[in-house]
């Protein structure tokens, strides 16, 4: 019989003492809530079915343990609730997938504020939320893909806003009453449309600067981390639906260049870097020149005067880190000169925009955060894919026709060779970073970013390897199979650029059943609240569908004493107008992503003026955006 021996054995036929895992770390969130939250303010993550509760310290801060065995695959969206008399502040803040927190938090499994920004519940991070929600109905985003898509389509502009509204409410009681009935709180403020138009709407009437003055000091108080950005900039690509993208190239010497993706314009700036904040200087860049009338000398006669206006200097701040990329806000400086009488009338400052200076949300996405090109393995794939802006101007026979083009339409072949119909044939690659290169005949090359599901940046250069183009918009593959099966049917498309700050001016294109079409712009001219048919613009006409591409028609008469709208070229002295083409790549839902093709016939004959192309998404409406009241 064998037996155990020495040191304590247990002995023949005894049963070895189970070994127990020692319990998972847990893992901490510590972060910080704005100041104007008073302490013991609740700060709660409900994750795999439990929820954790801490409260915070005078300062704000908090520290949420999470123990317990907590799925890396939970998207934790974290709430701080004010008490007592701030019971109506419910903030918000997305954090994100569990295991992509873990992964920030590093070897000490606690994440912090300097490791991830959206541990700052704030207003901003509560817009944020609110306004995604907007965007899924009511709804909570539940994964990173959720999340990441809605975040996406929040118009910057729109979050800063929002942001500055519930600021507003909670630190003006006056204003608290009527952006926040009782009962409800922050978060219902940012979660409806509705209430986000009212409290735009009290701003407003508020007057002076009460807006640009919540809106400016919400951005000075937002906690932004350089998280997205390289330590040394490189390139930054600025984007928003509605409004030209621009692109900065940055170089070592303190210098760098803008490209504008208008009239081809490239512009030098000196540029300095402090704190959250770069400041572009221009040297001599004339935006606008007119001749003005202008008593010089005082003697109540007015002469003729050349004025210039000069775009002298650009601060873009950095206020917010979002999934894909940096929300920034963009101000342009002005003055007006006169340099024919510069000795009588001196330089002055020029609010171009009526904006008061507090400039405009954008969205900043850089070079380092662009994605591997997934590149076609075995059939012919079509494209459509920016380019830096290619702009023209001619006056044949003494009419103009204008090209304002973007992006281009592009053939792709496994075999590494291409063509697209603005840029020519091309071969193509993936480079070392996993970017698509393509390198065209002449010598040129593109090198594409893809920067989010749908929104592609591209650097354009020489044979020499100089940098002579930089743009961002949406761009993709064309996915058939998606694209013919959601075809555009009738209803009510619009843009969706913002109208927040003023919910009477709107755009849409009605597409009707009976195949005629209407597009709608609205402004309250009088003020009254109310939109009338008198105050609209409004082109009638008609529309066609074929598979992936719809086919639009304006129409107006030819005069010489009517130039009305009119609905179809079947009409006596009805004459097409502007023909547009809506070329699907993509569709989400009730967006369409298109190649939109511009077509102006100016002087109403068979001549074209005006090509455009430019990438859009259209979003399909149950019903218009506002109602239109008869005259």
């Amino acid at each position: 019989m064998l037996t155990a021996c020495g040191g304590g054995g247990t002995g023949y036929g005894s049963s070895p003492e189970p070994i127990v895992a020692p319990p998972p770390a847990p893992f901490v969130v510590s972060g910080t809530v704005p100041t104007f939250l008073d302490q013991g303010t609740e700060v709660s993550l409900s994750l795999s079915g439990e929820t954790f509760t801490t409260t915070t310290d005078a300062q704000g801060r908090y520290e949420l343990t999470l123990n317990g065995d907590v799925a890396d695959s939970g998207f934790a969206v974290m709430n701080a609730q004010g008490q007592g008399s701030q019971s109506f502040i419910e903030f918000k803040s997305v954090l994100g997938q569990v295991s992509a927190l873990k992964a920030l938090a590093g070897s000490d499994n606690t994440l912090t504020v300097d490791e991830f920004a959206a541990t700052h519940i704030s207003e901003m991070t509560t817009a944020a939320a609110g306004l995604a929600m907007i965007e899924r109905s009511g709804v909570m985003a539940d994964s990173g893909d959720a999340w990441r898509a809605s975040a996406l389509n929040i118009n910057a502009e729109e979050l800063l806003i929002a942001a500055s509204a519930i600021r507003l409410a909670i630190k003006n009681p006056d204003m608290r009453l009527g952006m926040i009935p009782n009962g409800e709180t922050t978060m219902g403020l940012a979660t409806s449309t509705e209430a986000l138009y009212s409290a735009v709407e009290m701003m407003n009437a508020a007057g002076d600067t009460t807006k640009v003055d919540a809106k400016m000091e919400t951005i000075q108080s937002a906690a932004a981390i350089k998280l997205q950005r390289p330590e040394s900039l490189e390139n930054i690509f600025v984007f928003e639906p509605g409004y030209r993208s621009s692109a900065y190239q940055f170089l070592s010497d303190g210098t760098g260049n803008r490209f504008n993706n208008s009239r081809n314009e490239v512009r030098e700036f000196a540029w300095t870097e402090a704190d959250k904040t770069i400041e572009f200087y221009y040297d001599n860049w004339v935006v606008e020149s007119n001749t003005v009338k202008i008593d010089i000398d005082g003697d109540g006669i007015e002469e003729e005067v050349h004025e210039e206006v000069v775009l002298t200097k650009t601060d873009l701040v950095f206020v917010s880190e979002q999934a894909d990329y940096d929300v920034v806000n963009i101000t342009d400086y002005f003055i007006k000169r006169y340099p024919d009488n510069a000795d009588t009338l001196p330089d002055e400052p020029f609010d171009k925009y009526e904006d008061k200076n507090a400039g405009r949300g954008a969205k900043a996405f850089f070079t380092s955060t662009g994605g591997s090109f997934n590149q076609p393995q075995s059939d012919i794939s079509e494209w459509i894919l920016p380019i830096p802006g290619r702009w023209s101007e001619e006056y044949p026979d003494g009419r103009f026709y204008r090209r304002d083009i973007t992006f281009d339409f592009m053939i792709f072949d496994p075999a590494n060779v291409g063509a697209g119909a603005e840029i020519g044939s091309f071969d193509w690659q993936v480079n070392s970073d996993g970017h698509l290169l393509i390198t065209t005949e002449h010598g040129t090359s593109l090198e594409y970013l893809q920067f989010a599901n749908r929104v592609w940046g591209v650097i354009e250069r020489d044979d020499s390897g100089s940098v002579i183009g930089m743009n961002v918009t949406f761009g993709g593959e064309r996915d058939y199979d998606e694209v013919n099966a959601n075809a555009f049917t009738p209803g009510v498309y619009t843009l969706e650029w913002s109208w927040l700050d003023d919910r009477n001016s709107q755009f849409w294109i009605d597409i009707n059943q009976d195949g005629s079409a209407r597009s709608v712009w609205t402004t309250d001219h009088n003020g009254d609240g109310i939109v009338t048919v008198s105050e609209s613009q409004i082109n009638t006409g008609d529309w066609s569908n074929e598979f992936e591409n719809l086919m639009i028609n304006f129409y107006r008469n030819n005069g010489p004493d009517n130039y009305d709208p009119c609905a179809s070229d079947e009409l006596e002295g009805c004459v097409i107008y502007n023909r547009r083409f809506w070329d699907i790549f993509a569709v989400d839902g009730d967006r369409f992503y298109v190649g939109h093709n511009h077509n102006f016939f100016d002087y109403l004959d068979d001549v074209q003026t005006r090509y455009i192309l430019d990438a859009r998404h259209w979003v399909r409406l149950d019903a218009a955006p506002i109602e239109l009241v008869e005259d």
